[in-house]
């Protein structure tokens, strides 16, 4: 038997055995994509609208904080923003994982645009591209199929829960467990003596008082997130 012949044969193995690793991150995606998509129904999406959003717009943090802030009209600039500093983490991860990409541009491109937290949790260094592909796939399809079912299944369900708590509610509590995720993989990192954390601590709650005062309640958190996006970036570069 040729090399070729056992690459060939394996390939289905290393695709499917990448799939079996990947299979539970996906599954722990899908309640938190039913979550989204029931929430964008409520926001009036379509079932095609937001199929659109989550494959083209693949984040699942970007696109919670994102769904309020289109419906109160906010320009594409400010989207854009919001966007990109949320997921300004990639940046260093992508970096990170551009040695298990192909070097053929389109396949380049497209597993770049599939990758994510989970997948890059789960993908090793030596894994083979056909492996990585099926990871990001899967991961993608699962986040993808859930929120489109989560608008499909939104008539079903409630406006609010019970004791008048909105939906919306445990999104804001998806993103602040992702928040305190990133922040505890990265604050470790920052080597700075004690006393010059609390003098930052302060001056970050100052700022954010005289931000508040001077934007509103609405802008007031886009400076503090692009800074905190750029400091957190900088200690886990």
């Amino acid at each position: 038997m040729t090399s070729s012949t056992r690459t060939s044969d394996s390939t289905p193995n290393n695709a499917w055995a990448a799939f079996v690793r990947a299979a539970p991150a996906g599954l722990a995606l899908v309640p938190v994509g039913l979550l989204f998509g029931v929430l964008a129904a409520q926001a009036n999406w379509n079932a095609l609208e937001v199929l659109l959003f989550s494959m083209l717009g693949f984040s699942g943090s970007g696109q919670f904080a994102l769904l309020p802030l289109a419906g109160q009209g906010m320009g594409f600039l400010t989207l854009l923003l919001v966007a990109v500093s949320i997921n300004s983490r990639y940046v260093p991860i992508a970096f990170i994982a551009a040695s298990r990409l192909p070097r053929v541009p389109v396949r380049r491109v497209l597993l770049a645009h599939l990758l994510g937290d989970e997948a890059y949790a789960v993908e090793r260094d030596h894994d083979a591209s056909v492996s990585v592909l099926a990871i990001r796939l899967t991961i993608y399809g699962a986040w993808v199929l859930s929120t489109v079912a989560g608008v499909l299944a939104a008539g079903l369900l409630p406006r609010s829960l019970p004791g008048g708590i909105n939906l919306g509610f445990p999104g804001s509590v998806v993103l602040l467990a992702l928040s305190f995720g990133q922040l505890k993989a990265r604050v470790p990192r920052i080597a700075a003596p004690w006393h010059r954390r609390l003098v930052e601590i302060g001056l970050c709650i100052t700022a954010a008082i005289l931000l508040f005062a001077w934007l509103g309640p609405v802008w007031f958190w886009l400076p503090s997130i692009a800074f905190s996006s750029w400091r957190l970036w900088r200690a886990g570069a």
